[in-house]
């Protein structure tokens, strides 16, 4: 079976952010969630079901490449959540142009509370100002990038290319 052109540039977007999270972003001390905030670019332009199918294909993804923190699994299925969340806002996503940025906001928050609880619990020291930040970073860069995602794939299968 050959995937449909839309999964493949999906597929490419979530590897790409994948792989920027891990290497570049650190080495310049920024903590931005990039797959985030594709997995709501593609949640608000497809879905709940493709938003968490791609959150969950994400999350895997995240969780094997190094520095793998959390346990196997655990950020793919926050990642679905997301994703699921999100793309129950598909039909509003026209209506309002502030709704890309407060999706990826309060995803990013959602996230990061995750992650301090995971921290709290293991007895980590908290980074509340690292992790509000993060969540302020990520929002900044959903707001955008979002859009054009969103824009990208419209013209896609508008011109019946995906």
């Amino acid at each position: 079976m050959i995937p449909h052109r839309l999964t493949v540039v999906r597929a490419v977007q979530l590897l790409v952010a994948a792989l920027l999270t891990v290497t570049v972003l650190p080495a310049w001390g920024l903590r931005i969630d990039l797959v985030l905030v594709v997995v709501v670019a593609v949640a608000l332009r497809a879905g709940s079901t493709v938003g968490a199918l791609a959150g969950l294909a994400a999350g895997v993804l995240v969780d094997v490449l190094p520095p793998g923190s959390t346990p196997l699994g655990l950020t793919a299925l926050l990642y679905a959540c997301v994703g699921a969340a999100c793309g129950i806002l598909q039909k509003s996503v026209r209506a309002s142009v502030l709704l890309p940025v407060a999706a990826v906001a309060l995803s990013a928050a959602f996230m990061q509370s995750i992650r301090l609880a995971l921290a709290w619990l293991e007895r980590v020291p908290l980074d509340v100002a690292g992790a509000a930040a993060a969540v302020l970073l990520t929002a900044l860069l959903g707001a955008a990038l979002v859009p054009p995602i969103v824009r990208l794939e419209h013209h896609l299968v508008d011109r019946g290319l995906a």
